[in-house]
This record gives C-alpha cells, sequence and structure tokens, in this order.
C-alpha cells in the first residue's frame, strides 16, 4: 500500500522530486516500525507510539531529530493515510491525533551577530583552569549553539540533560528538544565532571551552578555573556 502512495505521489504531478523523496524515506522508516503488519490496520494507539519512538529515538546519526524533522515525517505519514482514507483503504484517519506545533524562530541576542571568528574568539576567553571558567565555557557554547534565551539556560535541570543521546530539554517561551554537537557535548560534559562537583550542594537539581551553590539566575547568565563580551572587546 505504501508503495502504491509513492507511486500515486509521482504521478500526480503535485509534488516535488524532493517532497516525493522525503516521502519515500520516511514511509519506509515507518514501514519498518510497522513490522510486517498492514498499516491499514494500525490504530491511533500505534501512531502516537511510533510518534512518541520518532521524537525520543536517536537516529542513524545517534542523534535525536530535531522538531522540524519530525514534523516532515509526521507530515508524510499523514498525508498517506488521508489518501488511504480518499481511496477507501481505511475508514478512519490513525494520525488524527498526533500535534505537530509550530517550529518557531529563537528570538535573536547579540550572540547571533557574531562572525565564526568573534564566536571562537568568545569562546577562547574564560579561563579553563578555574570550575567557573569550565563553567562559563559551557554556558556560552550552549548559547551559541542552541540560540536559547538566558532564561531557558538558568531553567535548565541536570536531568533535562542526556550525554547518551547528545540531547537536551529546555523550557524557555516553548519546550524544545535539542540534538547537540559533539563539541558542545565535550564542554558540557568536561563540566559536570570538573567543575560541577565542586558547587552543587544537597538536593541541587540545576545544572548551572553560581558560587553559593544556587541555580544560576537569569541574571547571573546574562553577567557571563557581559564579562565576556567586553572581553573581547566586540
Amino acid at each position: 500500500m505504501i508503495e502504491e502512495h509513492l507511486q500515486y505521489l509521482k504521478a500526480s504531478g503535485e509534488y516535488s522530486q524532493v517532497t516525493c523523496e522525503i516521502a519515500r524515506a520516511w514511509l519506509l522508516q515507518f514501514q519498518a516500525f510497522c513490522g510486517g503488519r498492514d498499516p491499514a490496520a494500525l490504530k491511533t494507539k500505534d501512531l502516537e507510539r511510533w510518534h512518541k519512538e520518532l521524537v525520543w529515538t536517536p537516529g542513524a546519526n545517534g542523534k535525536i531529530y530535531s522538531p522540524g524533522t519530525v514534523n516532515l515525517a509526521v507530515g508524510a505519514v499523514r498525508r498517506f493515510y488521508r489518501w488511504a482514507m480518499a481511496t477507501g483503504k481505511v475508514s478512519k484517519n490513525p494520525t488524527a491525533t498526533l500535534v505537530t506545533p509550530a517550529v518557531k524562530k529563537p528570538r535573536k541576542s547579540r550572540l547571533d551577530s557574531l562572525s565564526p571568528s568573534k564566536r571562537r574568539k568568545l569562546l577562547a576567553c574564560p579561563n579553563l583552569d578555574t570550575s567557573f571558567g569550565i563553567r562559563d565555557r559551557a554556558i556560552l557554547a550552549l548559547l551559541l549553539e542552541t540560540r536559547i534565551s538566558s532564561p531557558a539556560c538558568s531553567k535548565i535541570d541536570l536531568h533535562h540533560l542526556c550525554f547518551d543521546t547528545g540531547a537536551l530539554l529546555t523550557k524557555g517561551r516553548f519546550q524544545k528538544i535539542h540534538s547537540l554537537s559533539d563539541g558542545l557535548l565535550a564542554d558540557l560534559q568536561r563540566y559536570c565532571r570538573e567543575s560541577r562537583p565542586l558547587l552543587v550542594g544537597p538536593g541541587t537539581q540545576a545544572l548551572f551552578l553560581d558560587r553559593f551553590q544556587n541555580r544560576l539566575s537569569v541574571g547571573s547568565v546574562q553577567q557571563v555573556i557581559n564579562r565576556y563580551w567586553d572581553l573581547c572587546s566586540f
């Protein structure tokens, strides 16, 4: 049935070659999830499980899929079931409950205006011979790569970070899962290994901490940015 749908997409002339190729890739992935079951026999709970696995299971490169990529996959499968309903192959659309929130663009900050060379200069500023320098390097690298806000950075707890999958959950204006680069993971691992144990207090859940063993406040995150920005004379 999936192959028949792919042939329809190609023959209809309504979809570009790129769209057809993306649909094929995700529908073959979905077919593997079906495990020999007829897609027409799947229920809403099956599609919800597929969606959950798609969000949390790393892809071939070992990283979790971005929200935009997940939306592409859901779009391909949703289109398939709409076609299946229109052709009488299924009586109900099991993708009806799947939610694909809009991928919002992060707010601009002055860090976003930095050229690659200035980014490297900024990241080279913290003194990595000190626990706070290691912490600050991790914070700057995180802000530069993920483009999260200072409030979102302050809210991160240790359990929001998963080194096995390279994933980070942030909760700013909206919740988002980030797939982190190897370089950023290395900075965060060093912080968690060498610096955070010297700062953490009993029962502390926050990822980034101040000298008083408390969660690093929004203002303190901004002070980290300002300190190294001024040192770089940007």
